[in-house]
């Protein structure tokens, strides 16, 4: 289509310098004006039929971008079902980090006894104005307009929506 309204456009501006290369000797006489005003007319079609050819791979540059974007956003959706029934009321805790306790001398800090390396980042996921981060250990931090929640397990995160929507 593009290409056709190029042509098109291109050949309406070759009239139009035909037309006026035609008009020069006549100028004085009106078959001279009717050449030259035909001439800016065909000059002005061709220009809009260029615009037009512009415009329309713009939109099929802005469709395929469009396609691209959403086959993405569905492919990034693509989550299993979450099953909101309450198993145990359960009510968030805030968990703070255990201090690790500093060797002075050195001036590092020494890993507690017994404990494990700090969970990864697994993915992130919002639905609903709320972030969630979900990590190796199997916890989940959720930022909400009312505050930040950390879970302990999937199952203490599915408690505490089944509370929030009753």
């Amino acid at each position: 289509m593009k290409w056709l309204l190029i042509l098109i456009g291109l050949a309406l501006i070759g009239a139009a310098g035909v037309g006026y290369v035609a008009s020069i000797d006549l100028l004085t006489t009106e078959i001279g004006m009717l050449y030259a005003t035909c001439a800016v007319s065909a000059l002005l079609g061709g220009l809009v039929f260029l615009a037009l050819a512009a415009l329309t791979y713009r939109v099929d540059a802005l469709r395929a971008a469009v396609l691209r974007q959403s086959s993405f956003e569905a492919t990034r959706r693509a989550a299993p079902d979450i099953d909101f029934a309450p198993s145990v009321a359960v009510e968030p805790q805030w968990r703070e980090r255990a201090e690790a306790p500093v060797d002075e001398a050195r001036g590092e800090a020494e890993a507690p006894v017994g404990s494990e390396a700090a969970p990864t980042l697994v993915g992130r996921y919002s639905a609903g104005g709320t972030s969630y981060n979900i990590f190796s250990d199997g916890s989940i931090e959720a930022q909400t307009g009312q505050g930040d929640f950390r879970f302990a397990s999937m199952s203490e995160f599915k408690a505490f929506v089944a509370t929030k929507r009753e």
